[in-house]
């Protein structure tokens, strides 16, 4: 059947992008929950559909592509087809060093993509015009960046020279004297002391972090991780290539940071890929709507670890969504269980197949209507319906394509029976199939889980 649509629904991938994480404010910082909310937004009113955000925390956006783990995945989702838009809420989050832009750009437009910053629009080479204007944005972003690592270098080398960090956050263990140099607090430092003992007898980074947490140092994965690798501990400080190595008293002996650095520990078998929500991109936060990740945690202390669903904007959610992973996960199988069982019982009789084609006809068949009725209006003015329509015949697809797999022989699933004896990608793609969204809103119970079915 031939379709007629003002433009296709894309998908989308966006890019958060800090340089610096910390305890910043101000108009020139803009929080990783911020720019979320900018690329939901912008998507929303485009008609692009996100299937992933990736987050670049400290990191430059004057790195080589091959320190861009975020642009770097996005870029490959785009090249395989995955995705065609990227997002980002600001164009100096993206770029601000003019060979990589070079390089994205192209690569994203020989895929059949486009770029799209929220505060520039479309980021496109294909004209002399567009190409002109992507390489000014580009030369002003890079510019900025190195007009302000001059004029900060020699108040750096100044400050490292002088023992004082040049930077925010400092590791447990010490304190900011009246000059700025670091002094131990001895009763704090004892605790990191033997958190790194810990570690190097085969802690895991989660037990160290619940250990310095019952010492009142609380601390995240990825601080504590930050924690275990920082040099800071032995009495140095670096910024860059600015080394100071004796910048203040050490807390960690040499040979015990060493120690800590060669322990490799196994992952465990309850990796976020084998859990059965995990990347589907339809759990999420009831909070912020940011997408849900798979972790563990502890029921006591020390005690046997279980799977759990945590949200991904975490801390910076006002109120962060966590549950259960067996809870969330068994109460949505159960759903698709028996939402699969009432589209075959509906779907057992050819009539009900010819009235959803029929269906489909009338849907698309007023969505060309009002594509011919919106000939020369402004497109923006009739965007929004036009999108509706779209929208519409897209379910009207989606209903009739899981009808006719219904009553197709080797599709018919005997729920009963078959749901244990397919893989793990199979129930996932039928999960996906079925499930447009699940939200998970704070508090305890089943209650808070809601689930959003297609159709």
């Amino acid at each position: 059947m031939h379709h007629r649509a003002l433009r296709p629904v894309r998908r989308g991938v966006g890019i958060v992008r800090v340089s610096k994480v910390g305890d910043r404010a101000g108009d020139s910082f803009v929080s990783p929950l911020d720019q979320r909310h900018s690329i939901n937004q912008a998507a929303e009113r485009e008609g692009i559909g996100i299937t992933d955000i990736f987050e670049e925390l400290d990191v430059s956006g004057g790195n080589p592509l091959d320190k861009r783990p975020g642009l770097h995945k996005a870029l490959q989702r785009i090249e395989r087809g995955e995705a065609e838009v990227l997002v980002v809420a600001y164009f100096d989050r993206l770029f601000r060093h003019l060979g990589v832009q070079r390089e994205v750009l192209e690569r994203v437009e020989q895929a059949g993509g486009t770029v799209l910053a929220v505060d520039a629009g479309e980021i496109r080479t294909d004209t002399a015009s567009r190409w002109l204007t992507s390489t000014m944005l580009g030369m002003v972003a890079e510019y900025h960046r190195l007009i302000t690592r001059e004029k900060t270098a020699a108040a750096k080398a100044d400050a490292v020279r002088r023992g004082v960090p040049p930077f925010p956050h400092i590791v447990p263990g010490y304190r900011r004297g009246p000059d700025g140099r670091l002094t131990v607090d001895a009763a704090e430092a004892a605790h990191v002391v033997e958190a790194f003992e810990r570690r190097a007898a085969g802690a895991s980074i989660f037990e160290v972090r619940d250990f310095l947490k019952s010492r009142g140092i609380p601390r995240s994965y990825r601080a504590t991780q930050t924690l275990l690798r920082s040099r800071m501990v032995l009495g140095e400080i670096r910024s860059g290539k600015l080394v100071n190595p004796s910048a203040h008293p050490p807390i960690v002996e040499r040979h015990l940071w060493q120690r800590v650095q060669d322990v490799r520990l196994p992952r465990g078998p309850h990796g976020s890929s084998e859990r059965l929500l995990a990347r589907l991109g339809v759990l999420r936060c009831g909070t912020c709507g940011s997408a849900m990740g798979a972790t563990y945690g502890y029921h006591h202390r020390g005690g046997k670890q279980y799977p759990k669903y945590r949200c991904g904007m975490a801390p910076e959610c006002t109120a962060p969504a966590m549950i259960s992973a067996t809870l969330v996960e068994d109460a949505v199988v159960a759903r698709v269980k028996a939402y699969l069982v009432a589209q075959s019982a509906a779907a057992s009789a050819d009539l009900d197949v010819a009235e959803a084609e029929a269906e489909l006809e009338l849907r698309q068949k007023r969505l060309d209507a009002a594509i011919d009725a919106f000939e020369g209006i402004d497109a923006a003015k009739a965007r929004v319906r036009l999108l509706d329509l779209q929208g519409a015949v897209q379910q009207a697809e989606a209903r009739l394509e899981r009808l006719r797999a219904a009553t197709t022989p080797t599709l018919t699933l005997n729920v009963a029976t078959d749901w244990d004896r397919l893989s793990i990608d199979g129930r996932r793609q039928l999960i996906r199939a079925c499930v447009e969204r699940v939200d998970v809103t704070p508090g305890r119970g089943v209650e808070r889980i809601g689930i959003q079915l297609f159709g």
